[in-house]
């Protein structure tokens, strides 16, 4: 053990005799230049950082549009689906033209109703001979126009009156049917057939009045109905 040692320590003998030793003289220092330095400080701005736009991939296989059947595209009226604004006006002054004109006839019908009145005895009924036959047509009395009511009585006065010359001796009596629809007569004396004759002649003229009486009436209640039910539509 000893002998190991003591060749350890030799041979490191014999290194360092092999080895130069370093000199430990101190380096020259580096000669500093005496120059004047300048410092010109020029600070930049920084920049503003822009924010990255990342594009989308561009998609190469794009969908393929779909074959679908062609509709026809429907052609529109002006006259239908333009706005006119003057069409209601025009319209309401044409609504109220025909209704003063339904007005002004209602009252001429009403001026003649009572000219018929003030004209004489109204009677609902007809003549018929004492044999049972009608003087003249019955229909005729009955739904004759009013023209053809006169030409009856012009005939009935240009006949002879009975119990004259010429005349056949017949009488006649004044037909006609109550509310309950029983038929009733009067015997009618010669010289009265021409003026009872013109009061059933004024009760059909009469009848015809008042049936454009109601006629007139009835439209312009439904006017006056339409107008009141637009009126509060409008109000909403």
């Amino acid at each position: 053990m000893k002998k190991d040692l003591r060749r350890i320590e030799e041979t490191l003998l014999q290194l360092n005799k092999k080895v130069p030793t370093l000199s430990t003289a101190p380096t020259p220092e580096p000669e500093v230049s005496q120059r004047s330095v300048s410092f010109d400080l020029h600070t930049k701005p920084p920049k503003a950082i822009e924010p990255e736009i990342v594009t989308p991939p561009t998609i190469d296989n794009e969908p393929k549009p779909l074959n679908l059947p062609k509709l026809k595209t429907p052609s529109f009226t002006s006259h239908r689906n333009a706005t006119n604004p003057a069409l209601a006006s025009s319209l309401l002054l044409e609504m109220k033209t025909i209704a003063d004109n339904w007005q002004a006839e209602l009252n001429q019908t009403l001026r003649q109703i009572q000219d018929l009145y003030l004209e004489g005895p109204i009677v609902d009924g007809w003549l018929e001979s004492d044999a049972g036959q009608p003087l003249g047509d019955l229909s005729t009395l009955r739904h004759a126009e009013v023209d053809q009511l006169m030409s009856y009585i012009e005939e009935i006065c240009a006949s002879p009156i009975p119990g004259t010359k010429g005349a056949p001796k017949a009488g006649y009596r004044l037909c006609g049917i109550n509310a309950d629809g029983q038929r009733w007569s009067y015997p009618c004396p010669a010289d009265q057939i021409p003026s009872l004759s013109l009061a059933i002649a004024r009760y059909h003229k009469l009848r015809q009045l008042l049936d454009r009486k109601q006629h007139l009436e009835n439209r312009l209640t439904g006017l006056a109905e339409s107008l009141v039910s637009l009126h509060s539509k409008m109000k909403d």
